[in-house]
């Protein structure tokens, strides 16, 4: 099933959309071209994928769950302290991991806190998180986009990516995963 944030809330748009593309994903001429990468304009993405770079300045392998249900992306963050400079701007210092497993490396970022924000949490309880800015790679997406900082040790994948990174970017096949890797 495919899914595109930016059409959410323009159900007609999205219908005639789907309509469209209905023919063309179920040809064959889709299992020729299974390394597509795009659909006009918009990355073709599965529900996974993995961010392979951040901020130009580390390598990774980290997995990203494509959530189309978030409003801002998250990274796994750890250590998290905040410092705020001469100039009454509030910085924040955490660690992330490379990858996930024993060739784990951890890498120290120091980034300006943009904003905070409200989350909703699983158990319920509203939780505040710093938002930080940064650049990622994921297959030949490169792009810059808000992060909430949080432990995500508990979950399988270290980043999420909500609409604020997807809208006006990718398409998302949530019955495929790791399509970008292809490309």
């Amino acid at each position: 099933m495919l899914y595109s944030p930016c059409l959410r809330g323009r159900a007609g748009f999205l219908t005639l959309t789907l309509m469209l593309l209905f023919p063309l994903l179920s040809s064959p001429l889709l299992a020729s071209t299974s390394q597509r990468c795009h659909i006009g304009n918009l990355y073709l993405v599965g529900h996974l994928e993995t961010v392979t770079r951040i901020d130009h300045q580390f390598d990774t392998q980290l997995p990203a769950l494509i959530d189309s249900g978030s409003t801002t992306s998250s990274m796994d963050a750890r250590n998290i302290t905040f410092e705020t400079l001469g100039n009454n701007s509030h910085w924040v210092r955490f660690k992330i991991l490379t990858e996930r497993g024993q060739h784990a490396r951890e890498v120290t970022l120091f980034k300006p806190v943009k904003r905070f924000i409200h989350v909703q949490t699983h158990s319920g309880k509203p939780q505040r998180r710093p938002v930080i800015e940064a650049t990622i790679e994921l297959g030949k997406i490169k792009t810059t986009t808000e992060f909430s900082l949080t432990s995500r040790s508990k979950f399988p994948q270290s980043i999420l990516l909500g609409r604020n990174t997807l809208d006006n970017l990718a398409l998302i096949d949530t019955s495929r995963k790791y399509l970008l890797d292809q490309c």
